[in-house]
């Protein structure tokens, strides 16, 4: 008696039908675009129907417009069915009418000498586009194809906009046991060692003894800094070098209608001589100092670069100890 009880039990939980799924569809209020001139009116309600039934395939709920603007009064249904379909005050007034998620415009209109079909959607409570696909110059025969290729993209994009898939958490991983060692007294335990792999000798050696060069990578790091510095005030400096070179050529070649210009002349040839060579005197320092900084893998460094200006010219130095 209870074996044939088990199977008849068994075979009522596997017929019973399965619990409905807590996600709602979504809802399609399914609007057609304005008929444009050049596309027949035929071909307009042969691709409702075929978007009808596509939409439904994938599993969303269609609406039509007209099982909404049947219960409305005539004057606000002529209204509604005379607006814009690209303006979101439309496609607003169509979704909230309708109550449903988004609103789905169906778009056929001529293309050179073919069609241009696709699909457009819109957020039911703003009308503001969500995803748009088309398919341009396809014969009428291939316009429901060109529309299934549309869906095709469109649809699984809406259902991500507003089906997201949850996030699984994070696997928990269970906290580890700890072993209390057994510990009896008057007895010697033995202290637990690194593990070591076998065939591998342990280090007995740490390299503690001796010295060795260490390199700082801050250093390397900043020495383009100077470097940088030292290459514009180098090339500033040689500009107004050449200038005094050039007041200098005016002065030994040129007549002046009055000695005021000469030594105006004269003044402004000396005062680019000496911003020209101090500009090219620390600019080289400051080369020199990114060089070092760089090229110097050092412990310790303590090199100071100097710069000696004179009237005729200028001098680098560098002293320092490095180990």
């Amino acid at each position: 008696m209870l074996i044939p009880f088990l199977a008849a039990l068994t075979l009522v939980v596997a017929q019973a039908p399965a619990p409905p799924s807590s996600a709602k569809p979504v809802t399609v209020l399914l609007a057609p675009t304005d008929v444009t001139r050049g596309t027949p009116r035929y071909l307009i309600g042969t691709a409702q129907e075929h978007v009808a039934e596509q939409l439904k395939a994938r599993g969303l709920e269609v609406i039509r417009v007209e099982d909404v603007t049947r219960t409305l009064p005539k004057k606000k249904r002529t209204a509604m069915m005379r607006c814009n379909r690209t303006q979101p005050s439309c496609i607003a007034s169509l979704g909230i009418a309708a109550k449903t998620d988004v609103v789905m415009v169906t778009e056929i209109g001529p293309y050179l000498n073919a069609y241009k079909a696709g699909v457009r959607v819109y957020t039911a409570h703003d009308g503001a586009p969500l995803v748009e696909e088309s398919v341009p110059g396809v014969s009428e025969d291939q316009v429901l194809d060109a529309l299934s290729k549309s869906l095709d993209v469109v649809v699984p994009r809406t259902l991500r906009v507003l089906r997201p898939e949850p996030v699984a958490p994070p696997p928990v991983t269970p906290p580890v046991a700890q072993q209390t060692p057994n510990v009896t007294p008057g007895e010697k335990q033995p202290v637990p060692g690194p593990e070591l792999t076998p065939g591998v000798q342990p280090p007995t050696d740490l390299g503690l003894s001796g010295t060795s060069t260490v390199e700082t990578p801050g250093r390397r790091k900043w020495a383009w800094v100077p470097a940088a510095g030292g290459v514009v005030l180098a090339g500033v400096g040689t500009v107004f070098y050449v200038q005094s070179r050039g007041k200098l050529s005016d002065l030994n070649n040129n007549e002046f209608p009055t000695l005021a210009e000469a030594e105006d002349v004269r003044d402004s040839g000396k005062r680019s001589q000496t911003i020209g060579v101090v500009g090219i005197g620390v600019g080289a320092a400051a080369i020199a100092a990114g060089a070092l900084m760089y090229f110097l893998p050092v412990k310790q460094t303590n090199v100071q670069p100097s710069v000696t200006l004179t009237p005729q010219g200028g001098g680098l130095s560098f002293a320092g100890t490095w180990q």
